[in-house]
């Protein structure tokens, strides 16, 4: 027995030297040579030797995440910098240091998924060796699978985040968040509809395949090799070997004959005969993994603790701009977002702060001092124009909101100089509809909005500055336990009936639920449409997505949709016509539009149309960036336009404008030019707008209205243009009446896009700014339409401490907004 074990050592020690060391040969002048392969064996040797050491498995985990998420920093770092600065901060020092805090937020990150994927090889490890003891079967598979498996599972939950965010940057400018998951899972029904250029697409589909093939070859790694199992070493082994080496040495012979005896015991299985041996055994073992706890809660402590701590400290005193450029979205998401730089908030504190977004125009009386909650009793000052009501025949009211509709798209209201040539020296307009009847009535060409259109709604219907979250507005969904006051209830106090009315699906965004909660008694989605096209027009299932595309992903095209509001318009006021002459009060009509066809990504327009010879645009997009995409944009503008002109022709012939006043307002813009659509920010926030009232102008038919305005604007014009009731009405907006005359230049709005800036207009020019940096930016919205050149810096000192006061109170206003919502509460008392 005992030669044959000498012998298998022999064939041992034999094999294990031609491992260890090159085959040597003599050459016949006494001289020994290494063969070939001596150099690529002894690297080979060192990389097996390297592999082998027991902390090698934590190593190439910590090594293969941070490459990972360096390189992906280093793919999009332009794009992280110039998307919360400016070109300009796209220099070497910025660019160090968004790199090193990001790698510190990324060593943060990778601990935490090293000390998972430890937990899961621990868990693993246990169940298979239990398995293996009860059935007493190898379980080497089945230890590959669930390596596999696991390890893929782990990594790509960790990846998905950074890589989403990443190419969130690349494409839309935003950062991932939960609530950006949240958004996405609340409306599964509607993202097949999103817009998605062929570029973000093809960064899409790169990102998802580098995700994939990366998690992969993670585990296919971890499932080949053993050594990169987690559980051959953990980080107390840096601060038990030296104690256990001091053990040794201060006790006697006795005691270190016990320590060998427990290697032994341990590694050879060797059984203990001796009770006084075996006692301290038992008692060094404890001390063992007494001191194996304490060392444990000590590196959970350093690791989990204090190293996101430090780097949390690091992150504080770094410039927002590197902060934010440097940010680990998921371990911020994961850490209640500590890593965010700290907002520059502050809300409305006392009566004084109240009354500076209250227009002096606006008789009023505040029923709280903190709050823009009040009771507006009456309009005062000079007038920029009127229109002649009467209270016993009171005007029907109609809203429309345009899909898509931007200021550029009207030649009417850019006028002739056109500063900055964005017609192209083209005299044809893209919309001769609304030029045609905005000259019929009262245009205004400053008008401001936020994007998307849920955001339209809280400003044109409630005179509210939008709720600030780049993935949630004031309708979604629907805020059933939150109560407004806009434009649905003041027409309710008037004894208006109130309609609703759109092409598309009211699911989006939580519409069907927000709408009827919100003062809306009738709302009709393209659902109705639909249902009415069947029975009055006969159109089937098969034309509606078949050949002749009579409606879209969004819903139904706009000639449907304008049909039935032409009808129903009718109809009503059929209806109060007998009602009247019947003695009786006539209910007058507050109706509320949406059109959808100019949606994104313009891909879809009526079979007639598409073959009906158009003008030509072709000097508004030939030879620019993304040229079909606006090609198809103006087409459907034109469209939608031509729309609208039929309605209104329609409305004129039957008699029903005589008794109608009607406002026409882009929901937002658009830029089909650009690469990320939100950038050219004048396009998308500045809209076309117009009202009109026949019969009722006088002088004023024709009137452009050049002073800033937004949106929330509408509220108290209708107000002051239809009557205030009696004893007042209730808001908690930030409008004036534009009714009212005032000095160009003397009010400033605030048009924000919580997805990327916010914006001050005043006048001609607008303040971009956001709620962090101090970095702003001013330009001339005439003569600098795409964003340029900065005048702030040659302001003097007044003008620019002027900007910033205002610049504070759009911080101030967009947060007390916020605040409400949050609250649930425009009210004193909720």
């Amino acid at each position: 027995m005992h030669d044959q074990v000498a012998h298998h050592d022999i064939r041992a020690g034999s094999q294990a030297a031609r491992c260890r060391f090159p085959e040597l040969r003599m050459d016949g002048k006494d001289t020994i040579t290494f063969t070939a392969d001596t150099k690529a064996s002894r690297e080979r040797l060192q990389i097996e030797n390297l592999l082998e050491l027991p902390w090698s498995g934590w190593a190439f985990v910590y090594a293969y995440v941070l490459f990972i998420f360096s390189f992906s920093r280093f793919a999009t770092l332009k794009a992280l910098i110039t998307m919360y600065g400016s070109p300009d901060d796209y220099a070497f020092k910025v660019k160090a240091a968004v790199m090193t805090l990001g790698f510190l937020e990324d060593l943060v990150c990778a601990t935490f998924f090293v000390c998972v994927l430890w937990l899961f090889d621990t868990f693993k490890s246990s169940i298979i060796q239990r398995v293996e003891q009860k059935n007493g079967v190898s379980t080497t598979n089945m230890g590959n699978i669930v390596t596999f498996t696991g390890s893929w599972l782990l990594f790509f939950v960790m990846i998905v985040p950074f890589a989403s965010d990443m190419l969130l940057v690349l494409n839309r400018e935003m950062r991932f968040t939960f609530d950006v998951l949240a958004a996405m899972i609340r409306e599964r029904d509607h993202l097949s509809k999103a817009p998605l250029e062929p570029e973000e697409a093809q960064r899409s589909y790169v990102t998802a395949v580098l995700v994939v093939t990366c998690t992969t070859l993670f585990a296919l790694i971890r499932m080949r090799a053993s050594w990169t199992d987690l559980t051959r070493w953990n980080p107390t082994h840096l601060l038990l070997r030296p104690t256990r080496q001091r053990v040794v040495k201060q006790n006697d012979k006795d005691a270190v004959k016990i320590v060998e005896y427990e290697e032994l015991s341990l590694e050879d299985g060797i059984e203990t005969t001796n009770s006084r041996e075996e006692a301290a055994y038992s008692s060094k073992r404890f001390m063992y993994q007494v001191l194996q706890r304490r060392c444990g809660v000590i590196l959970v402590f350093l690791g989990l603790v204090l190293l996101p701590a430090l780097v949390l400290a690091v992150s504080k005193i770094c410039s927002p701009l590197v902060a934010y450029s440097a940010l680990n979205t998921p371990l911020n998401e994961l850490l209640g977002n500590v890593f965010s730089p700290t907002l520059k908030e502050s809300t409305l504190q006392n009566a004084e702060e109240v009354e500076t977004f209250i227009h002096p125009t606006e008789q009023h009386k505040l029923l709280a001092t903190n709050s823009l909650y009040r009771r507006t009793t009456g309009f005062s000052g000079d007038l920029a124009f009127n229109v002649s009501t009467t209270p016993n025949n009171p005007p029907n009211v109609l809203v429309i909101g345009i899909e898509s509709f931007r200021y550029q798209d009207s030649r009417y209201l850019i006028g002739e100089r056109d500063p900055s040539n964005l017609y192209n020296g083209l005299n044809t307009s893209v919309t001769p509809n609304f030029d045609r009847w905005a000259k019929r009535g009262v245009a205004f060409r400053n008008m401001w909005s936020s994007l998307p259109t849920s955001r339209s709604v809280e400003s044109l219907l409630f005179a509210q500055v939008p709720y600030d979250s780049t993935v949630k507005t004031g309708t979604s969904g629907g805020w059933t336990d939150t109560k407004l006051y806009g434009l649905p209830q003041f027409f309710t106090a008037k004894g208006y009936e109130t309609f609703f009315t759109t092409g598309c699906a009211t699911t989006f965004d939580g519409w069907d639920s927000f709408l009827p909660t919100h003062g809306y008694e009738t709302v009709w989605s393209n659902l109705n449409m639909i249902e009415l096209a069947k029975n009055e027009m006969g159109i089937t299932k098969d034309q509606w997505f078949g050949p002749e595309h009579r409606g879209f992903q969004w819903g139904v095209h706009d000639d449907i949709s304008f049909k039935f509001l032409g009808d129903l318009l009718v109809n009503k006021t059929k209806e109060q016509s007998e009602r009247m002459a019947n003695g009786e009060k006539k209910k007058p009509l507050f109706l509320t539009h949406y059109t959808i066809s100019s949606h994104a990504p313009f891909d879809s327009a009526p079979t007639w149309y598409t073959e009906l010879q158009k003008p030509d645009f072709s000097p508004l997009y030939k030879g620019k960036n993304h040229e079909a995409a606006i090609k198809r944009y103006l087409e459907l503008r034109h469209f939608t336009d031509m729309e609208l002109g039929r309605f209104l022709d329609r409305m004129s012939a039957e008699g029903i404008l005589n008794d109608t006043i009607v406002v026409i307002m882009g929901d937002h813009g658009q830029a089909p030019e650009a690469d990320l659509w939100n950038i050219h920010e004048d396009s998308v926030r500045r809209v076309a707008s117009a009202i009109v009232a026949e019969g009722r102008l006088g002088r004023a038919e024709g009137l452009i209205v050049d002073d800033a305005a937004e949106q929330y604007d509408i509220l108290n014009t209708l107000a002051d243009i239809t009557g205030v009731p009696d004893g007042g009405f209730l808001q908690h907006g930030v409008g004036r009446s534009l009714k009212r005359r005032i000095s160009f230049g003397e009010r400033v709005v605030f048009a924000n896009d919580p997805g990327y800036k916010m914006s001050i207009v005043r006048g001609h020019q607008r303040l971009r700014y956001d709620s962090v940096m101090d970095s702003m930016f001013l330009h001339d919205t005439e003569a600098d339409h795409y964003i340029e050149k900065d005048l702030f810096p040659e302001l003097s000192p007044e003008e620019q401490a002027e900007w910033e006061r205002w610049r504070d109170n759009g911080r101030k206003i967009t947060t007390y907004y916020k605040k409400r919502w949050d609250d649930k509460c425009f009210a004193i008392n909720c």
